[in-house]
């Protein structure tokens, strides 16, 4: 009866230990994996506030951006040519003939140095020998201070040289002196024809004959 009161005393111990919080149990891998733990969100990136990030196409051709064109403004004009204009101004000659000379450089002149040489033409060039300075005067590409000159110049010159020119220079709507001409006409005719240059030429040539120089 002893043993079996011992024996039965050892299976209520194991029982009892095997209870125990602390008794090393091994925990079910079952149950380990019924726990879902919440997953971290990956990082946010935010965009950079700004202009997009430029994309180069390493692939397509550079094309350079072109230059700047530059307007020369003076032509490189006569080197020399103001002693070849004083040259002339001395010569012992007739002024038409010292016209002459300088009627050969102008051409080739700058326009500042044009402009000067127009102030000598003004006075030197004869009323009857006018139409190769006319020609320039009547010129819609001559620089803008040349023609100053030589329009202030005809204005003083006998009707029948000027009344024509002017006319020449009215009807050509590119001249930079075409509406300054056509007003003068206007004074002098009494008539505004508008573009009908027909009927300007008939009355300047009636008003001429009527209003000899």
């Amino acid at each position: 009866m002893l043993i079996i009161a011992v024996v039965g005393v050892g299976l209520g111990v194991g029982w009892w230990a095997s209870r125990s919080p602390g008794s090393g149990r091994i925990s079910n891998s079952n149950e380990v994996a019924s726990v879902n733990p919440t997953p971290t969100p990956p990082p946010v990136t935010r965009p950079i506030q700004g202009s997009p990030k430029r994309v180069t196409d390493k692939t397509a051709p550079v094309v350079p951006m072109p230059k700047p064109q530059t307007v020369a403004t003076n032509a490189p004009g006569l080197p020399g040519w103001e002693e070849k204009v004083d040259a002339i101004l001395t010569a012992d000659i007739p002024d038409n003939e010292k016209a002459k000379k300088m009627l050969e450089l102008f051409p080739q002149l700058a326009p500042d140095a044009q402009e000067e040489v127009a102030h000598h033409l003004s006075n030197l060039v004869p009323d009857e020998e006018y139409a190769p300075l006319g020609s320039y005067l009547t010129n819609s590409a001559m620089p803008e201070p040349v023609l100053d000159v030589l329009l202030e110049d005809v204005f003083n010159r006998p009707n029948t040289v000027k009344l024509p020119l002017l006319l020449d220079i009215a009807r050509n709507p590119q001249h930079p002196k075409a509406s300054e001409s056509r007003d003068v006409l206007e004074l002098f005719l009494e008539e505004d024809y508008g573009n009908d240059w027909t009927k300007w030429q008939a009355k300047m040539d009636q008003w001429l004959k009527e209003n000899p120089d």
